[in-house]
């Protein structure tokens, strides 16, 4: 299992663009639990909650999800 921290950007910015590619998200709500499926089946663990909630806001301003 790869450990992702927030040194690793370059690893962030794929996780993130992968995650977007691979799945429909449809509300703000939902990204939390999508991309910690997407993690788990990446066979990847996030270092801390903070950097999750950083990826989360990341993808959400990416997708432009109107709740």
């Amino acid at each position: 299992m790869q450990i992702v921290t927030n040194e690793d950007i370059e690893t962030i910015k794929i996780i993130i663009n992968g995650f977007i590619i691979e799945n429909e998200v449809d509300s703000k709500e939902r990204i939390p639990i999508e991309f910690m499926r997407y993690l788990r089946n990446a066979n990847m663990k996030i270092e801390n909650g903070a950097l999750i909630n950083e990826i989360c806001d990341s993808i959400e301003k990416k997708l432009i999800i109107n709740d």
